[in-house]
């Protein structure tokens, strides 16, 4: 991405096609062929994908996709059996990559989450035991296009798991080993995951360990109250600190902090509610982007309460837990208001900056580009015939760095240069 706000140039890389979304008709008969067998992303392992698949229901466009890194090879050609079997001749093994350049105003960053990695636990036995999962698997699991169809099965024997435990708080809220925040979505998606699991096996009991319940939605709490009192569903609360197996029995140790005394629950099967971290992506996208991030890797906003979608890179949006942890409303609200932002700023013919910007003064500046280096916008550049830095007025955000940088006080804010300031402080010095 280079330019600035209003005039952005993009380079995007697509990846090759190779199958044509136009000629493909969705027939099947490639996986049909295909001898490759690997883990299912979509289905977080649970389930079993050819090396030609659809990668999920809602793709678009829909239609199959050639994964080169499990085909049995393309150069040469090892295999060939889904091209000789594809009537409709959709598949082009010859396809590139190809780049797309495009003009824009705006940018909308909504680059989504990942887990925090479950084998940073290794005490929850996750990886040891098959039936230790994390929640995004349950979610799989409870899916009617999941790889059970919506049944539930504990992943070791196909048996109907009886007894349940959800660890809440997995990774989330431990400063002295894990993360420090709190992921925000793990309470009520747990309590929804215990609620489809009593309704889909009536005679289960689940339990669900807990540090605190954190509520606070519209119509949440009564969806926790209703849960416990009409479905039995048991709450305990205390951290789990270990995961191990006794015959085919889970055990889960921990301790209760309302009695003060240790536990252990029998269960077949275990689901951790894993914590939110920013998306592995987004780490070389911000560098691209020239977007800040906080403390734990989430993309800053330009003020929390006033611009809470806006980046301070103009012309930046920001959505979603890109941000930070959030849930499906939070996330709907916010890239409503992203969206609107940027459509704002694309439906005026001028753009409204704030007035508190640097500018240079030509007589004092030698060129010397230390506030170059130092601006963190890209706002300012030598000009190489003048060897006067200028300063680009759209990118400038007034933040004052190459101003406390400029040797020979050439750096200067407009409405607020030193004379100002200096003014300013001998009024507040004088009392008047």
């Amino acid at each position: 991405i280079d330019g600035y706000v209003g005039n952005f140039n993009v380079k995007i890389k697509q990846k090759a096609l190779y199958v044509d979304p136009a000629k493909c008709n969705l027939c099947d008969d490639c996986t049909e062929v295909c001898p490759v067998l690997v883990p299912n992303e979509q289905e977080e392992g649970l389930g079993w994908r050819k090396a030609i698949y659809i990668p999920f229901p809602q793709a678009i466009p829909a239609t199959y996709t050639l994964d080169v890194e499990n085909c049995l090879g393309l150069e040469p050609i090892a295999c060939g059996k889904c091209r000789e079997k594809c009537t409709a001749e959709a598949i082009n093994y010859d396809a590139k990559e190809t780049i797309i350049e495009e003009e824009i105003g705006a940018v909308i960053v909504a680059t989504g989450f990942d887990l925090y990695p479950v084998e940073n636990i290794p005490e929850y036995g996750y990886g040891k035991y098959p039936d230790v999962i994390t929640s995004l698997q349950f979610e799989r699991i409870l899916s009617a296009t999941g790889p059970t169809g919506g049944e539930i099965y504990r992943p070791s024997d196909g048996k109907v798991p009886k007894e349940i435990v959800f660890v809440q708080c997995s990774g989330s809220r431990d400063p002295e080993h894990h993360l420090s925040y709190c992921s925000k979505i793990c309470c009520m998606y747990t309590l929804k995951h215990a609620k489809l699991y009593k309704h889909k096996i009536h005679n289960g009991q689940p339990y669900i360990f807990y540090i605190d319940i954190r509520a606070g939605g519209k119509r949440y709490e009564e969806f926790v109250q209703q849960a416990v009192s009409e479905e039995g569903i048991v709450y305990i609360r205390g951290k789990v600190a270990k995961i191990y197996k006794n015959g085919d029995k889970m055990i889960v140790m921990g301790m209760d902090t309302l009695s003060g005394k240790k536990i252990e629950v029998e269960a077949d099967l275990v689901v951790l509610a894993m914590g939110i971290v920013p998306s592995e992506g987004s780490h070389d996208l911000v560098k691209t982007m020239k977007i800040n991030t906080d403390d734990k890797g989430f993309l800053s906003e330009a003020h929390p309460k006033l611009r809470p979608v806006e980046s301070l890179q103009a012309g930046f949006y920001l959505a979603g837990t890109s941000q930070g942890p959030r849930d499906i409303p939070d996330s709907v609200s916010q890239a409503s208001g992203a969206a609107s932002k940027a459509l704002i700023l694309l439906s005026s013919d001028k753009i409204y900056h704030s007035p508190i910007i640097a500018w240079v003064d030509e007589d004092l500046c030698s060129g010397c580009t230390i506030c170059v280096g130092t601006c963190p916008y890209g706002a300012r550049e030598l000009n190489q015939v003048s060897k006067v830095v200028e300063v680009n007025e759209i990118l400038c955000e007034g933040c004052g760095a190459c101003i406390s940088a400029c040797p020979s006080g050439a750096a200067q804010q407009k409405n607020l240069t030193d004379n100002q300031i200096d003014n300013m402080i001998k009024i507040i010095a004088s009392g008047k």
